[in-house]
């Protein structure tokens, strides 16, 4: 009897092309972290449409000024898990799935290029079509040049390109720049205002800040609500060491923004974007109502954000999936931080309410009846500890 194969290596790739990436965007934010662990201060990205198709079909070139990768960092680029930092949490990425995994959701071909000077590149690929016509059963050799066939600008970097694109978000090009131009800024905003430039068909990716306070694309003026909190976890598998959780919650000054038109808090992510965005090292990976107990999401809390903020160390008891796209809300920190969310949601929330229900007496044509009919159970003034220390179990 012949001996069979751990993994099905045809079945596995069809397979890893549903992931779990939400969309064009996540995808590429796969790409934009490794560019920034390589050290790149410029991201571009272009999309090509290619005029011979009856339907609009597109190519995805990724460039970046990192150092560039070796021949061994190229093919542990390429491999499923392949990774020299293979469940690191001082990095954005973790497990090495990211280039491939991102890049085979959204197309059948991927291409690499790499330099770590302008006269040594090296490139290579992988190809769905050819792994399933058993073409390719083994990841090709990288090829060497002195001169590759794109223009080359800065002295290291990387090139990804996207080709046979077939899982893209969306169909039409103006709606698909838009899409990522808004998620990157939103998800990398803090690798923005630290001078990280990312651009996208010739144009700059402004930051999205959910809270209202940082200069972007957004409005500003959200306020703070309260101090910072701190959570001291400890670390699974180290519990010496403390990691912090950062929260803080923020309202919108109601009085002034409440004016405008439905279709201006739409365009502007006021209305039906109540939530919590969640920082993993300064980069969003989800955005939802997290950690509110029994608190019900009403209409009133559109008008205030919170942000959860913590480090790779903490991903298990986040619950956080190799895309980096999501957190689970785990038993344990539910037990540390529903307690304190739902008690200031709630007094948020009221103090919403109040605020309309004074814009309405002192301005009643301009507030429908609509606006004030969802009310939330008055809750006293909030006492909360700033800084606390909690002691993390073992992980079974």
């Amino acid at each position: 009897m012949n001996q069979q194969t751990l993994v099905n290596f045809q079945n596995f790739i069809i397979a890893t092309r549903d992931s779990g990436y939400k969309n064009t965007a996540s995808a590429l934010a796969e790409l934009v972290d490794n560019a920034i662990e390589a050290g790149a201060t410029k991201v571009d990205i272009e999309i090509d449409k290619l005029n011979d198709q009856e339907v609009e079909q597109y190519e995805v070139l990724i460039t970046d000024n990192g150092k560039g990768m070796s021949e061994s960092e190229l093919n542990l680029a390429l491999q499923f898990g392949g990774s020299s930092r293979f469940n690191s949490r001082n990095q954005l990425g973790r497990y090495g799935m990211g280039l491939p995994n991102s890049s085979l959701s959204q197309c059948r071909r991927v291409e690499v290029l790499t330099w770590t000077r302008k006269s040594n590149f090296l490139s290579n690929y992988l190809d769905v079509d050819e792994v399933i016509d058993k073409k390719l059963t083994r990841l090709p050799k990288p090829k060497k040049s002195t001169q590759p066939s794109l223009q080359i600008y800065s002295k290291s970097g990387t090139i990804v390109r996207w080709k046979k694109c077939d899982r893209l978000s969306f169909k039409y090009f103006k709606s698909l720049v838009k899409h990522i131009q808004f998620e990157l800024g939103k998800i990398f905003r803090y690798a923005i205002w630290r001078g990280v430039e990312i651009n996208i068909c010739g144009e700059n990716v402004f930051a999205f800040d959910p809270l209202y306070i940082g200069n972007g694309l957004n409005l500003v003026g959200g306020m703070p609500f309260g101090e910072e909190l701190k959570y001291y976890v400890k670390t699974p598998g180290n519990e010496k060491k403390l990691s912090e959780v950062r929260v803080r919650f923020v309202e919108l000054p109601v009085q002034d923004w409440a004016k405008m038109s439905n279709d201006e808090k739409r365009k502007n992510q006021i209305t039906k974007c109540a939530g919590v965005t969640v920082l993993r090292s300064e980069r969003e990976i989800d955005y939802g109502w997290f950690f509110m107990g029994e608190k019900r999401k009403e209409n009133y809390d559109d008008w205030w954000r919170c942000e959860i903020s913590f480090q790779p160390e903490l991903d298990e008891v986040f619950g956080v999936t190799h895309t980096k796209q999501e957190i689970k809300e785990t038993e344990f920190m539910k037990g540390i931080l529903v307690p304190d969310f739902e008690q200031t949601a709630r007094s948020l929330n009221n103090r919403v309410r109040l605020k309309f229900i004074e814009l309405k007496k002192s301005q009643p044509n301009v507030f429908s009846k609509q606006q004030l009919e969802r009310t939330d159970v008055y809750l006293p003034g909030l006492k909360l500890n700033p800084q606390r220390k909690i002691r993390m179990p073992a992980l079974k």
